[in-house]
């Protein structure tokens, strides 16, 4: 009979047995580096014995890492536990009569170190087999627990076990000095086998910097790999942390003065960030496809979009000698994607991660050299940028990063996201294959039509037409809510009259039909841009077509509305659902992020005169005088009922109320509604119920349903009311003159 020291003696002579180093080479390499966007992982695997003391002008630079415990958890069941329910068979007996199994291993930070618990089941037999007699088992657990350290030249993190303890079923440690002694040496050969090694993995950043440091030497660059090494390991309550350390030195060549940049030079810098956009939207595309979850999926294209505003806005510079405008930009962008393509990541059993690791660790280590100054000439240059992507993409990235002015398939259904497009009005043809177009002679007319002042009774209209057709289609495609097609109507107007004064195409100086162009790349009847939205719409159809440009700037509309106005809860802002309307044209203008700006104290002068202005137009199309858009064509046809809206003639019987008021009283008029419906919604939205009242006036030849507030004797009593419901921009009126 075997006695239990025996047993044990047994159980932790077979952990001797070599298990083979643990090498991390998958989805954990990639996210050492995603602490932040700002580490440069730069290693070099040579013999340093020669390579001589680092330059005297050297700047040292610490950049944090961070080993998420999920991620090694992950890791250590990849590569150690890969039998039935996370196992790892410890005893190799032949006759298969004795087995010793851990499974379940929990990784987790314990006082300061690593700690390792896995379930430990033994049995002991003799026999042969399929004739075995069981002469013991047991189950209960191991535990260890340590620090981490460096090992080799510094590229390799290692584990080194300080204390190893046995426990029952119940999680009690178990005291037994001669089975404790056994254990110490067993488990500590095992896991002191626990390595990550980054060495591989980071040939990548070395392949790169050459490329990106084109003012330093091949001895220089050289230098900075010799002095690199880890260094500063914490085990934190959130992860492993650490420092990647190296030396740098400036560039030998001097800097070049500024200088406006030649033909040749802005050709290459217009390739540069046409590269980097590319190569992100690469990113983007090939990590969507790599989840499911559709919270993943949209925060990839949220981020694309936004980077895309922010390219937008720097391309508006002009570039000097220093050369590449919008690096900051591209690194950025990367720094919000990190999280992103962190959290997909971890999603990856297999290889895909380490692809993701090597572009992350680039793209980091471009940061941080570039947070070090002009000095050390960082250079993103094409050549680079087609290594990143090969690194994304194996060798087909460089076939993926054409700059094409056409429809990508794979952005459109991120666009799309999980909401199912019905089938058009039949009153529209599909021109083409994404969204239909406005009726045939609507367009075609409009298509070759630059407005003159006098064409304005005739244009507008139609234009007028052609935008809610656009509207009602966005909507029935999104299936949006009854409770918010008004709103949505008015906002398409109104953007619109704000972006375009609902024009599309102008005359040029050399007296050509042209699309109307903005200095940022805004093109068209709703001025969508073409480097923000390149890709998701097709950009000759965008110039040339106003049927597909006014379906496009809807549906980005109604983008805005249901996914970033509605979703943050703008209506329940103070001034009520109007500001959905006015969050999503915030957004429209200025990217995903100024959600907020119509409202925010902080927005800059330039967002705050746009979002007024756009605020201005709106109350108008609210009040049923789209028409008013005429003004800024040089016309007036301010208070005229569009061909779309004169169906409403036959309006209801008067609501009353201003006709039981004393004439000379006065009263606040919050808004004018060509519908009744759309009057009482507004008072119920706004919570304005008891002095609110609906006062149906005929205007032309139709009709206007107004919004009164309260009844005052004096106009001081209306002025003070006034000042409290400033949001709505009331208007001081007396009875008698309604």
């Amino acid at each position: 009979m075997f006695s239990l020291t025996r047993l044990f003696a047994s159980i932790f002579a077979s952990l001797l047995i070599p298990a083979g180093r643990f090498f991390v080479s998958t989805i954990g390499c990639m996210f050492v580096l995603m602490g932040s966007l700002r580490v440069p992982v730069l290693a070099d695997d040579s013999d340093t014995s020669d390579a001589g003391a680092p330059p005297a002008q050297t700047v040292e630079v610490a950049v944090p890492l961070r080993f998420d415990y999920p991620l090694l958890q992950q890791l250590l069941v990849a590569e150690l536990f890969t039998g039935p329910g996370m196992s790892k068979e410890l005893l190799n007996d032949p006759t298969r009569c004795s087995e010793v199994v851990l499974t379940d291993p929990v990784l987790s930070p314990r006082d300061g170190q690593l700690e390792v618990i896995a379930d430990l089941s033994a049995r002991v037999g003799v026999g042969a087999p399929g004739a075995c007699a069981t002469l013991f088992s047991w189950e209960g657990g191991v535990g260890v627990a340590g620090m981490p350290e460096t090992q080799s030249t510094g590229n390799v993190l290692g584990f080194v076990p300080e204390q190893v303890w046995l426990m029952n079923q119940a999680g009690v440690r178990i005291s037994n000095d001669r089975m404790q002694q056994m254990a110490d040496s067993s488990v500590r050969t095992l896991f002191s086998r626990f390595t990550v090694d980054l060495t591989p993995q980071l040939q990548s950043v070395k392949d790169l910097l050459p490329e990106a440091l084109p003012r330093h030497s091949r001895q220089q660059i050289q230098a900075l790999l010799d002095t690199l090494r880890l260094s500063d390991l914490q085990v934190s309550d959130e992860a492993l942390e650490a420092n990647i350390v190296f030396l740098v030195e400036p560039a030998s060549e001097a800097l070049p003065g500024e200088h406006a940049l030649t033909d040749n030079e802005l050709a290459r810098w217009e390739e540069r960030w046409q590269l980097m956009d590319s190569v992100l939207v690469l990113t983007v595309k090939h990590y969507a496809a790599e989840t499911q979850l559709q919270e993943l999926r949209d925060a990839l294209l949220d981020v694309l979009i936004e980077s895309r505003y922010r390219l937008r806005d720097a391309l508006v510079e002009s570039p000097d000698g220093d050369g590449d405008v919008v690096r900051d930009w591209f690194l950025q962008s990367w720094q919000a994607l990190a999280p992103v393509i962190r959290r997909i990541g971890l999603e990856q059993p297999g290889q895909e991660p380490l692809l993701l690791f090597s572009v992350v660790a680039s793209t980091d280590a471009l940061a941080a050299l570039d947070e070090l100054g002009p000095s050390i000439g960082l250079d993103i240059s094409a050549d680079g940028l087609r290594r990143l992507a090969r690194m994304i993409n194996g060798d087909a990235g460089d076939e993926l990063l054409q700059y094409s002015e056409e429809v990508d398939p794979q952005l459109r259904e991120l666009l799309e996201g999980s909401v199912r497009a019905t089938a058009p009005p039949s009153a529209w043809r599909l021109d083409f294959s994404l969204f239909p177009k406005a009726m045939a002679a609507t367009p075609d007319r409009l298509n070759s039509w630059a407005p003159k002042r006098e064409d304005l009774p005739e244009y507008l209209p139609q234009v007028a037409q052609l935008l809610e057709a656009s509207a009602n289609t966005a909507m029935a495609k999104k299936n949006l809510d009854t409770a918010y097609a008004e709103l949505f109507r008015r906002l398409v107007l109104t953007t619109a009259w704000q972006e375009s004064c609902w024009r599309h195409y102008v005359v040029s100086d050399d007296r050509k039909l042209v699309p109307l162009r903005s200095g940022t790349g805004d093109v068209g009847l709703m001025q969508v841009n073409e480097r923000v939205w390149r890709g998701f719409y097709s950009q000759q159809q965008l110039r040339w077509d106003i049927g597909y440009n006014s379906s496009a700037g809807a549906e980005v509309l109604l983008d805005y509305l249901l996914k970033y106005a509605i979703r943050k809860g703008e209506h329940k802002q103070p001034g009520g659902a109007v500001n959905l309307a006015r969050a999503s044209y915030s957004a429209y203008n200025g990217g995903p992020s100024k959600i907020s700006r119509y409202r925010s104290s902080k927005a800059s002068a330039y967002g705050k005169k746009v979002d007024a202005a756009f605020w201005e137009k709106y109350q108008q199309v609210a009040a049923g005088d789209e028409l008013a858009v005429s003004r800024c064509l040089g016309g007036d046809l301010s208070g005229r009922a569009t061909a779309s809206r004169s169906s409403s003639k036959k309006a209801p019987a008067s609501a009353g109320g201003a006709a039981a008021q004393a004439p000379e009283h006065f009263t606040l008029q919050l808004g004018a509604f060509s519908a009744k419906e759309s009057a009482l919604s507004f008072i119920t939205q706004n919570s304005l119920g008891g002095k609110a009242s609906v006062q149906r006036r005929r205007k032309g030849d139709t009709g206007q349903y107004l919004v009164l507030y309260g009844s005052y004797a004096t106009r001081a009593q209306a002025d003070k009311d006034k000042q409290r419901l400033a949001t709505f921009q009331p208007w001081v009126r007396r009875f008698g003159d309604l």
